[in-house]
């Protein structure tokens, strides 16, 4: 089993400080289905998708990259890390797919200090989603909580609220905008997959390479 984390455009509408991939609203790059079908293509492999950006939910074709990587018969799983900003306008889609295919859909959405100040109901949207498709096997809600070292009134709102039961809360990571803060960690990715290899939001591989990914990132428009 394999795993492609795939960056499907650099647009972005949160315009956080300290993003990891350079992303924000005055980019424009979006993947073509030709650069997806490439990447998909490649092995032969069944594969989990997951879906990155940028705000994947931004892309107008994401619902036909989905239907493709299913269509080849080894897509075994779908993530998606979003913002959760539009995610109220894609959740019945996303459950109807997930019941359509029986295909296991996670949604990995954000919650940091930045995301908060847009909208400080975000934790509770984040919990209603959670209720919503809670009892919905196959279908899962999940919370990633970044803080900065200052924000730990943030992790007590989680935990009031009981949403620590489907979050990972860590701290913000070294690299992309932040890559000059060295207070903070650098990245990495703990797996519980045989391989997995990250792409560029216009189709290019940088094998397991985070900071390599995103420093081609900033130069992307």
């Amino acid at each position: 089993m394999i795993r492609y984390y795939i960056n499907i455009t650099n647009k972005c509408n949160a315009n956080c400080e300290f993003c990891c991939m350079w992303s924000d609203s005055t980019k424009n790059r979006f993947m073509t289905i030709k650069e997806f079908q490439q990447i998909i293509d490649e092995k032969e492999d069944d594969f989990e998708l997951q879906l990155e950006g940028g705000e994947p939910l931004m892309h107008p074709d994401l619902y036909l990259f989905m239907e493709y990587a299913r269509s080849t018969g080894r897509l075994q799983k779908i993530l998606i890390l979003t913002n959760g900003i539009l995610l109220s306008e894609h959740l019945k889609r996303l459950v109807e797919f997930h019941k359509y295919y029986d295909i296991p859909i996670t949604i990995k959405m954000s919650i940091n200090y930045w995301l908060y100040r847009m909208d400080q109901k975000c934790l509770e949207k984040a919990q209603d989603y959670h209720l919503a498709t809670e009892f919905i096997d196959g279908f899962n809600i999940h919370l990633n909580v970044r803080l900065r070292k200052e924000d730990e009134w943030l992790r007590e709102k989680v935990m009031q609220m009981k949403l620590d039961k489907i979050a990972n809360i860590f701290y913000l990571q070294r690299y992309g905008k932040y890559e000059n803060e060295t207070e903070y960690d650098l990245p990495v990715i703990v797996q519980n997959i045989d391989d997995w290899f990250l792409y560029s939001c216009d189709g290019k591989c940088f094998d397991k390479d985070l900071l390599a990914r995103s420093n081609y990132e900033k130069e992307l428009v």
